[in-house]
């Protein structure tokens, strides 16, 4: 017993949050238990263009305490027993009424299999079946993520050919905090089990950008990937952003993923429709057209990073066209700077270390060098003015696509009067 409790004072100094209880059950039995949650964000380094054109990654998970909507979670159970006969069993952990896998094999939320997981800095998977005995604590963790602010139900237990020990059920409540700050982002990547593309690369890069480089507020920053970006999640997401930004928000939209063309995907005159690969589902040019609208932003910056991606804001996307017949919103409206990928026409190009639109455009921003010494305020990319704005990004991120060995062909579509800086 002294060893559980030390351990609970361990947990009350290294948590985000945890909760526990101690109850004396049927026949003198005596069972603890405990739950907590860690954050945990990544950390980027990039390199100078390097001799492949590209620069090179080095992406690295540390905990956190600023919890925000995507970050990696694990939650952890813990439990102890006394006056009980040994026997073998395995614990459970669900939110709100999902049970989460110990070995996240797909990737729901987990950035890469479980067995890699450690060397990017996070905790190890342990398995959730085992031979319990009495005197003994145990401790279980899960992979999650959260996709929303408000309350979550946990719910744990440990079964045994049908029997429950030490079963808890708490709610969480993942509030938002209110800033002044008034920028917004709502970042995408999505790595199908049997088709992924390091997008999780992406979504680490973007968030580190904003968050740590650009200095967003992290609860501003809603990041969905994988099992957390579905079109109801996603849908939400636009919501909820539209619902906090204004005419002074400065915003960012940024998917990496796969992406197609479908006919009459949505609902406008648009003949062939843009689509981006949800986790399920999909996204389609007209939605986020709307949700550009409904933002009212006019500081907006969209990076989509995904084949056929020039339907969402390149210069011959059919929907400006319709759009302009009065149809529907449009993606190209004045205050937007649109980077995409590839042409309606064309596929992008990725990497083991992820997009490479996505690495050339954060690195752009990021005021990382090219072979020559320039960065993207360098001639002839910049004006020089010692700041670099999402403009001079793209367009250093899209010449050096062109560049030999030729990584693709993106397109830049300047919408914004002046220049967009990202910074505060």
């Amino acid at each position: 017993m002294k060893k559980f409790l030390a351990l609970m004072v361990v947990i009350l100094i290294a948590s985000i949050s945890f909760s526990g209880c101690m109850e004396k059950e049927k026949e003198g039995i005596v069972i603890a238990r405990n739950f907590w949650v860690e954050s945990y964000q990544p950390t980027v380094n990039l390199s100078d263009l390097t001799a492949g054109g590209l620069p090179s990654v080095d992406i690295s998970y540390s905990k956190s305490e600023n919890m925000g909507i995507g970050d990696q979670i694990f939650v952890y159970y813990q439990i102890y027993m006394e006056n009980i006969e040994n026997f073998r069993g395995k614990a459970h952990c669900i939110v709100d009424g999902k049970e989460l896998a110990a070995f996240d094999v797909d990737k729901e939320y987990l950035p890469v299999p479980p067995q890699n997981a450690s060397m990017l800095g996070l905790p190890q998977a342990i398995a959730d079946e085992k031979f319990f005995s009495e005197g003994n604590v145990y401790t279980f963790v899960w992979p999650f993520k959260f996709d929303h602010f408000g309350n979550y139900t946990f719910h744990f237990y440990v079964e045994s050919n049908g029997t429950k020990y030490g079963e808890i059920e708490r709610e969480f409540n993942f509030a938002y905090s209110p800033t002044d700050d008034n920028r917004w982002a709502l970042i995408i990547t999505v790595d199908p089990p049997e088709n992924g593309v390091a997008s999780w690369k992406d979504g680490a890069m973007v968030l580190d950008l904003l968050s740590h480089y650009y200095e967003f507020p992290r609860k501003n920053i809603v990041y969905l990937s994988n099992t957390c970006a579905t079109r109801e999640n996603v849908k939400n997401a636009m919501k909820w952003l539209s619902q906090h930004t204004n005419n002074d928000s400065k915003l960012v939209f940024w998917f990496s993923g796969h992406g197609g063309l479908e006919i009459n995907g949505d609902n406008d005159r648009e003949l062939i429709d843009g689509k981006l690969v949800l986790w399920k589902d999909c996204l389609y040019d007209g939605d986020v057209a709307s949700f550009f609208a409904n933002s009212h932003s006019y500081n907006i910056l969209s990076v989509v990073d995904a084949c056929y991606s020039g339907e969402f804001g390149g210069p011959e996307d059919m929907e400006a066209i319709f759009g302009g017949l009065g149809s529907r919103d449009r993606i190209e409206e004045k205050g937007r700077v649109l980077f995409t990928s590839a042409t309606t026409f064309t596929r992008s190009k990725a990497t083991e270390n992820g997009g490479v639109a996505t690495l050339l455009m954060v690195g752009g921003l990021r005021g990382i060098h090219d072979r020559m010494g320039r960065n993207a305020d360098s001639f002839p990319y910049g004006n020089k003015d010692g700041k670099i704005c999402a403009e001079e990004a793209a367009w250093w991120a899209a010449l050096h696509c062109y560049i030999p060995p030729f990584h693709g062909f993106p397109e830049v579509n300047d919408c914004y009067p002046g220049n967009l800086y990202l910074g505060k």
